[in-house]
């Protein structure tokens, strides 16, 4: 498990979750929803939601994994002293690494969530 993915840096609890849709600001792509809710806390905690709509287990599991690493790539530039939970809409079974990095990236875009005024790009 990478630095970004402490278990002080996971939304765990469904108490946590629900709390983040009802008091977060939601952001809408083809693949993905974005929720996001200031925590007063020095650093961003993330949670990864993927529902049976989906497909089956390997399909749901490969679909976080895609979005853990791409949060990974963004993580460093993002603001900070906030909880976000991604949530992969059905399209988002048939991503590739690309696809599901380029979604995070406009998502976050629009989120107005990257501190700095140049975004990386996705090289793999």
């Amino acid at each position: 498990m990478g630095v970004f993915m402490k278990k002080q840096r996971r939304i765990t609890k469904n108490r946590e979750y629900q709390n983040v849709f009802q008091q977060g600001v939601s952001t809408a792509s083809r693949g993905l929803v974005l929720y996001q809710m200031a925590n007063g806390l020095p650093l961003n905690r993330t949670g990864f939601v993927t529902s049976k709509k989906l497909g089956n287990a390997v399909v749901r599991n490969r679909a976080r994994r895609l979005l853990r690493e791409a949060y990974r790539i963004y993580a460093g530039d993002i603001k900070t002293g906030y909880d976000l939970v991604f949530i992969a809409r059905p399209s988002a079974a048939t991503f590739d690494f690309k696809q599901a990095a380029a979604e995070m990236k406009r998502l976050l875009q629009r989120g107005g969530l990257f501190s700095i005024t140049s975004i990386p790009q996705v090289k793999k």
